[in-house]
């Protein structure tokens, strides 16, 4: 891990000074079947049928059923994602979700039953578990692909037991030259992979959840640093600034602190104990995904082991939370509708706005316009819309009185911006 655990570089950028953390409550919105984030699970009702072969009446109802309950895992898995992403990934499904329909039904009744013909009928209500089903959709990526595949930095400011300063993909010193980059002090600036204990946890869970992480090696190759640029806090608008330097597209940033509370009595066995907050923020519009605090204890015979542990459960079980938040808030938009920030630039009369706003109201998917602040010849709005922001821009560019009125200068996975012709 190198000299004396000093400090690291995951995420860099030019002269990066000290900074502090505020880490706020947790927020999000789950999508289930009451679009409550605590509920697990869904009640469906779902038809099944079967050939009855040679007259096997019990082979053909066997059959039937199982018909049914994959049926009842098709219309959970739709609900979750969107129809469109079902047909084009039907053979990615069928191998990894349908092909394990009992593992996502707990229980199912049957309402109806009986044969046609030559055909065998079932109708059950299955309770379908929704949590594993979301966990293994997003594990295989199709929830990622509807939010076309956005970049994940991690950012967590660790000071673990024995350590005078915290250690992060930032710094907190003054600046110096490194490499031809001008940067923090840095005792260590590590390879790829070796990172803090929490960021490492963090990194692993995301992508085992399917995430588009931001590998540090090619941040520390490709970004291209400014001279001169300072950031002497770590904050929400600091993160939007930092997204963009990186290409990222969300930040989940925050700290881990580890302490030693003593012997265990009776053993050599030293007690640890670990705090890590963490808060995810979209980085072209600033807004906030997920946060939380998470304490977590741990015991070892050695010390630096024990506050590893420490920050590693901590930073587990808090990374299971803000993940699940952040893919419900991302199924939410998906399914329900999302705000996509606009900004406006060469707005001269008030009759500019109005007429941008009804061209948005009568733009397909469009549910509502938010406007914001006008001032300084800009606009800024929300547009509440079914679909993400590349879908916008196509529906845009299809309403004649857009773009007849202005011309799309930029995109981001979450904003537009427009300027008037």
């Amino acid at each position: 891990m190198g000299l004396k655990r000093g400090w690291r570089v995951a995420f860099m950028t030019a002269g990066l000074m000290a900074f502090s953390l505020n880490v706020m409550a947790q927020n999000g919105v789950g999508i289930t079947a009451s679009t409550h984030s605590m509920e697990t699970s869904r009640i469906v009702t779902a038809k099944g049928t079967s050939m009855i072969a040679n007259g096997d009446e019990s082979s053909a109802r066997n059959a039937a059923i199982n018909d049914a309950m994959r049926k009842a895992v098709e219309q959970a898995v739709g609900a979750i994602v969107s129809s469109q992403t079902t047909v084009e990934n039907y053979n990615l499904l069928n191998d990894r979700i349908y092909s394990n329909t009992s593992g996502y039904i707990h229980d199912y009744k049957i309402l109806d039953e009986g044969k046609k013909d030559n055909l065998y009928m079932v109708t059950i209500q299955a309770t379908v578990g929704t949590k594993h089903l979301k966990d293994d959709l997003s594990a295989i990526g199709l929830l990622m692909k509807q939010k076309k595949m956005p970049r994940v930095a991690v950012i967590i400011l660790e000071q673990n037991i024995g350590e005078k300063e915290f250690e992060s993909a930032l710094f907190n010193a003054g600046a110096i030259p490194y490499g031809g980059y001008v940067v923090g002090m840095v005792q260590l600036v590590h390879e790829a992979g070796d990172m803090s204990v929490a960021e490492n946890e963090l990194m692993k869970k995301l992508i085992d959840n399917g995430f588009n992480v931001v590998d540090e090696a090619t941040i520390l190759k490709d970004i291209k640093l400014r001279p001169g640029y300072r950031v002497r806090s770590l904050d929400d608008n600091t993160v939007k600034s930092l997204g963009k330097i990186a290409d990222a597209d969300v930040i989940i940033y925050g700290k881990a602190v580890a302490k030693l509370y003593g012997r265990i009595a009776g053993s050599d066995m030293q007690s640890a104990q670990a705090d890590v907050s963490l808060r995810a923020v979209n980085t072209d519009d600033g807004r906030v995904l997920a946060s939380g605090e998470q304490h977590a204890a741990s015991v070892h015979i050695d010390t630096i082991t024990a506050g590893n542990d420490a920050i590693k459960k901590a930073t587990g079980e808090l990374g299971d939370s803000i993940i699940a938040t952040i893919l419900d808030k991302w199924r939410q938009e998906i399914s329900s509708g999302s705000l996509i920030q606009l900004t406006v630039n060469g707005i001269k009369t008030a009759g500019d706005l109005v007429e941008l706003k009804d061209a948005l109201m009568s733009t397909s998917g469009v549910q509502d316009v938010y406007e914001h602040s006008i001032g300084n010849g800009e606009a800024s709005m929300d547009v509440s819309y079914q679909g993400g922001a590349q879908s916008l821009v196509k529906s845009l560019l299809t309403n004649k009185t857009v773009t007849a009125l202005f011309d799309i200068t930029g995109t981001t996975m979450n904003t537009i911006t427009l300027k008037k012709k």
